[in-house]
């Protein structure tokens, strides 16, 4: 016999055929007790519990079940097999995907034993789509590549301008995160232009074509900082951020970049590259321009506070003319000393009156050029009662003969957007 783990194992099982056909075993020694099959379990279960080794497993699911535990049941299978696994709470509340059965995913698991009913199964610590898997890995094998050649180092991050006069925006026209970042802009800074470039993003040529827009960009140098990104899709439809050419088109841009691709979640090898990261187009906007409000608001408050201050220099002054005039040594001059009182509260009247005046005329030259901008922005006319019609694709519809009946075209209104089916002409 050899002994090992707890369990004894048999090594001379030579046995006779009888004439039923069934076998006889060696006879174990007197003084050898029989295991039970809880202690065989048990057994086996410590010899795997005690090489702990973890295994890289692709299958698909069959059998999903999530039970009110939190933990979930199910089975990893191919053409061939299938094997029993198992998600215990703690990994479930991991998962960012909803796992279903024929689902093909990458699981990292530790083989277990379940002792009450004697099989082995997968004790599954995480787990990602097959397709995802393969994302995730490409994706960080370039983050490291990119982060060992310091594309990443703070110390090429460019600081971002305080005041925006023309804003660049790579990104496609007919995507959600345009129009988020141009109704941003109109509302806290109408005096910012802004420059768009088309660009793909999504797709297999994507990624060269933000790269591109990006080179275009800082070759056309008249833009003060720029937004580089989409709105929200999966991981495939983000994918094209996080493409080396996109990485290294960030990192030698002259201009300033922030990176606004997809939802506050998502991250992508461009936000890692670029100066500022920002969870939505939206946010990126609002990191790009300051809000004219608050910025009139501030000027407003400044000029109070410097009129405050004047006041009171100019009133420590006439306190110490008032001291100098009472004493005994200037009680000669006193009309001299007067007529300086006179003179400088006249100056600090005509002053203040002045700052006001300039205060008062600076506020109107902003808001009536606000009020300008604002009436050339594309929402204030949709704000007045026009709309813009596209098509399915996405393009603005200037004529009708680029409809046809039974076309189904969208409606863009100034609070919102729907659908139209064209019935007549």
């Amino acid at each position: 016999m050899a002994d090992h783990n707890n369990i004894t194992y048999y090594e001379d099982n030579d046995y006779d055929d009888n004439d039923d056909g069934g076998f006889d075993f060696l006879t174990p020694q007197e003084s050898d007790e029989p295991y039970t099959i809880t202690e065989i379990n048990a057994g086996i279960a410590q010899i795997l519990g005690e090489r702990n080794t973890l295994v890289w497993v692709e299958g698909e699911i069959s059998g999903w079940k999530s039970y009110p535990s939190g933990h979930c049941y199910f089975k990893l299978m191919d053409e061939n097999s299938q094997i029993p696994g198992v998600m215990w709470k703690s990994a479930a509340v991991k998962l960012d995907f909803e796992p279903n059965d024929s689902m093909a995913v990458f699981a990292v698991a530790s083989i277990s034993v379940y002792e009450k009913n004697g099989y082995y199964q997968l004790n599954v610590h995480r787990m990602m789509p097959a397709g995802k898997g393969a994302l995730h890995l490409a994706f960080e094998k370039l983050k490291e590549k990119l982060r060992k050649e310091g594309l990443f180092d703070d110390s090429h991050k460019k600081t971002l301008p305080r005041s925006v006069s023309t804003l660049g925006v790579v990104t496609s026209k007919s995507g959600a995160a345009l129009w988020d970042i141009v109704s941003v802009v109109a509302k806290r800074a109408p005096q910012t232009d802004i420059v768009i470039i088309d660009t793909a993003v999504q797709g297999d040529k994507a990624a060269g074509q933000i790269a591109k827009s990006i080179k275009a960009m800082n070759d056309y140098g008249q833009v003060d900082l720029m937004i580089v990104g989409r709105g929200g899709g999966s991981a495939e439809d983000l994918w094209a951020f996080n493409e080396e050419a996109v990485a290294r088109a960030i990192h030698e841009s002259r201009i300033p970049i922030i990176s606004a691709v997809g939802h506050e979640i998502d991250f992508t090898i461009a936000d890692f590259a670029a100066d500022v990261r920002a969870p939505t187009p939206s946010a990126a906007a609002e990191i790009a321009v300051p809000d004219t409000k608050e910025s009139s608001r501030h000027f407003q408050l400044c000029g109070e506070r410097f009129i405050r201050a004047f006041a009171e220099y100019f009133g420590d002054i006439n306190d110490r003319i008032g001291r100098i005039k009472s004493s005994r040594a200037m009680s000669l001059p006193f009309r001299i000393l007067q007529n300086a009182e006179q003179s400088f509260d006249e100056a600090g009247e005509r002053f203040g009156r002045a700052m006001r005046l300039s205060m008062r005329s600076m506020d109107e030259k902003v808001k009536t050029t606000a009020k300008r901008l604002n009436a050339l922005s594309p929402l204030a006319v949709l704000a007045r009662g026009y709309s813009v019609v596209q098509d399915s694709k996405g393009a603005v519809i200037k004529s009708v003969n680029s409809i046809e009946l039974g076309d189904i075209v969208k409606i863009r209104l100034a609070d919102g957007s729907a659908d139209a089916l064209v019935t007549s002409f």
